[in-house]
């Protein structure tokens, strides 16, 4: 989360740590190959790890098993202008599947800060206050909402900004995977198995320092896809001037960076996801925001190579602070993209969601 206009700024150095998930299986050291170069350290896995978390997830002595609570929300489309307007900015190809504005009476909504298709009609999000909220699908549009807390791992609620800023969010199977700011962490959630009751699982420690530089605690990993394959990769939103340090989680050690988004000029990644395309191949979607007092929010939406694989929001797109994004691979073989933005809790900011249809 970043604050708009006010940008928070605190420092944190945190221990780097990591660790493997219940269930998973101990691998070897890396051996040296024939030429003498160390093989790559294996990944961690979904599929060797997700019994494990549901178990320590839902193990006995967590709170009673309960689903997540009824959310009052008003679900308002964007006008047909803004609408026009939004439209216009879309390369050849792609499509508005819809755009929304969320409101709530209730004072805990607010603040999506990831986002994850949990199934075919279901979006997950995570809040930058500890927070879950389900929303039910009709097609592309939110239809329905639910809402509730984040556990730790001792089974009660996540407390505190150094606690409970959830930022990334990736879902499989039933499994919630949530990055944390602050304290910077990975931890699983079985969602789907015990509901709102579900206890943190530590999946990995992420590291604090990039470049000899200790990472501000408000730059923290907002990013966070689970890949086809079953590894976990993570994205910070700042490191040094607009570098966004990109790492993976291994089974063995302490997760360590792997490389860089490629930055748009100003610009921070906020969100990333990944899909697997019908021919076998992977790709990743990314999403990045800048702001300034004079321009606003802005945002640029990143699903392939080229410059017809990109958008961007700024005015007089109605837009604001966007950093959940969720992908799915549709039966027509195009990509729908569904971004949602966080309000900080404001009510000078909208919680918008907006859906594009867009060619591969």
């Amino acid at each position: 989360m970043k604050c708009i206009p006010c940008l928070l700024s605190a420092v944190s150095l945190l221990v780097l740590s990591g660790c493997a998930a219940p269930g998973e299986a101990a691998e070897p050291a890396a051996a040296a190959n024939p030429a003498g170069k160390a093989a790559a350290p294996a990944l961690w896995n979904f599929e060797t790890s997700a019994n494990g978390i549901r178990t320590a997830s839902c193990e006995d002595g967590a709170a009673p098993m309960r689903g997540l609570l009824p959310l009052e929300l008003s679900i308002e489309p964007l006008n047909l202008k803004q609408s026009s307007v939004l439209s216009a900015r879309l390369p050849a190809g792609a499509a508005l599947a819809g755009a929304w504005e969320l409101t709530s009476p209730d004072p805990n909504f607010g603040g999506l800060s990831g986002l994850a298709l949990e199934d075919d009609t279901t979006l997950l999000a995570v809040t930058d206050a500890g927070g879950w909220v389900r929303l039910g699908l009709e097609g592309a549009a939110p239809s329905s909402a639910t809402i509730g807390y984040l556990r730790g791992a001792d089974g009660r609620f996540l407390s505190g900004k150094t606690e409970n800023d959830a930022e990334g969010l990736a879902v499989r199977d039933g499994i919630a995977f949530v990055s944390f700011e602050r304290d910077f962490r990975i931890e699983a959630f079985a969602i789907g198995a015990c509901g709102a009751s579900a206890k943190a699982v530590e999946i990995a420690g992420l590291p604090s320092v990039y470049d000899g530089r200790t990472i501000d605690a408000n730059e923290g990993p907002e990013a966070l896809t689970l890949a086809p394959g079953g590894s976990l990769r993570f994205g910070f939103e700042g490191a040094t001037g607009s570098v966004s340090p990109l790492g993976d989680v291994p089974a063995l050690g302490a997760a360590k960076w792997s490389g860089t988004a490629a930055n748009p000029d100003g610009f921070a990644l906020v969100a990333m996801d990944t899909v697997s395309l019908s021919g076998g191949e992977t790709r990743e979607i990314y999403l990045y925001r800048a702001f300034d007092p004079l321009r606003g929010a802005r945002s640029v939406l990143v699903w392939g190579p080229d410059e017809a694989d990109r958008l961007t929001l700024s005015r007089p797109v109605m837009t604001d602070n966007f950093e959940g994004l969720a992908a799915r691979l549709l039966d027509t073989g195009e990509l729908r993209l569904w971004i949602v933005s966080d309000n900080n809790f404001s009510k000078l900011q909208r919680t918008l969601v907006y859906a594009f249809d867009v060619p591969l």
